[in-house]
């Protein structure tokens, strides 16, 4: 039977062609840009900005869309890590194709906490998917002969794709902005898609969702596996970045962070998913870094967005669109009475 989506509530968004168009033009722009305007240690920040709005936006998937409120996301990045590292080293295979492998890898790991949210709901769920992360960082730590332990392990060699070598920031940039543009494009096409509308009907209403036939259960698990292929392939872009991976770069600060991004930027917002995830990383890079002060500034940020705008920089943003359509609707009224 197929399930009846219509008369949710979903909001249209732009056709399939127009969005492909903006895609197209957004990379292509960001990526010969992004070399020319930041420059220096700025560009490493970038850099890392760019991987975890890849990480960001898969965990707005399952939280934005979802529903599920998890914070395994580190942990998949952590599986998809390693995944290229090991896979590399060992087999010598293309970069891609290791990339791939990390993307199986993050969704298989995700779709562990799917398989759990089909059981456990609620705060029940949070402390599950804690213990997931903790637990996938704990066998990284302990295991030396694979994982280097807590001392890490890098790549024996110098991994090229296309001949870029993606630990030199300028170059990582025509690497990891492609693929971030790609991601965010087809999380897009998911939020209007089938799947997309059936995950915004779970999420508002559950008992909706089950007269309209559809699988709450089956949907969430999608979100998990598709939200943590975009965690594995975060993990492994970081990898080839740093050249180095240790399991201090995965713990719960990592996770929160990735959380906050999704939260500071609007749940099931991508856009303003990657602007919070340039923003918070700039500041963890930054000002976290270079003072005190800093931990105070971070923190009182975030709480007067969650007080003031708790729909994120995306609902700032409809809120002062909102505001502006009904002052020049009054104008106008003003003017012809």
């Amino acid at each position: 039977m197929t399930p009846d989506t219509s008369g949710l509530g979903v909001r249209r968004s732009w056709p399939h062609d127009l969005r492909l168009l903006w895609f197209v033009i957004g990379t292509v722009a960001v990526t010969v840009l992004a070399p020319v305007i930041v420059t220096g240690p700025n560009l490493l920040t970038f850099d890392l900005a760019v991987i975890y709005a890849i990480a960001a936006i898969g965990l707005n998937v399952i939280f934005g869309l979802g529903g599920l409120l998890s914070v395994a996301q580190a942990a998949v990045m952590a599986v998809g890590a390693y995944a290229v590292v090991l896979t590399l080293n060992r087999f010598h295979i293309a970069v891609l194709l290791a990339l791939a492998i990390a993307c199986v890898l993050g969704a298989v790991t995700s779709g562990l906490t799917g398989l759990i949210a089909i059981r456990i709901r609620s705060h029940y769920f949070i402390l599950a998917s804690v213990a997931l992360a903790e637990g996938v960082v704990l066998v990284i730590t302990n295991e030396t002969k694979l994982t280097g332990g807590s001392n890490g392990v890098g790549f024996d060699g110098l991994p090229t794709v296309f001949g870029l070598d993606p630990s030199d920031p300028a170059q990582f940039v025509l690497i990891g902005v492609p693929l971030a543009g790609l991601v965010w494009y087809l999380a897009a096409c998911l939020r209007e898609s089938r799947l997309g509308v059936a995950l915004h009907a779970v999420r508002s209403d559950d008992y909706l969702a089950l007269a309209s036939a559809i699988p709450a259960s089956r949907c969430r698990l999608w979100a998990t596996v598709i939200g943590g292929a975009f965690g594995g392939l975060a993990g492994g872009l970081l990898a080839l970045l740093d050249g180095y991976i240790g399991p201090q770069s995965f713990g719960l600060t990592t996770a929160v962070l990735l959380l906050l991004m999704v939260v500071f930027g609007g749940a099931s917002s991508n856009g303003g998913t990657v602007v919070a995830a340039i923003v918070l990383t700039a500041l963890t890079q930054g000002l976290l870094t270079a003072t005190k002060v800093g931990d105070l500034v971070y923190g009182v940020a975030i709480v007067l967005l969650l007080v003031f705008a708790s729909g994120g920089l995306a609902g700032l943003a409809r809120g002062a669109f909102e505001w502006g359509r009904r002052r020049g609707h009054r104008s106008k009224t003003g003017q012809s009475t």
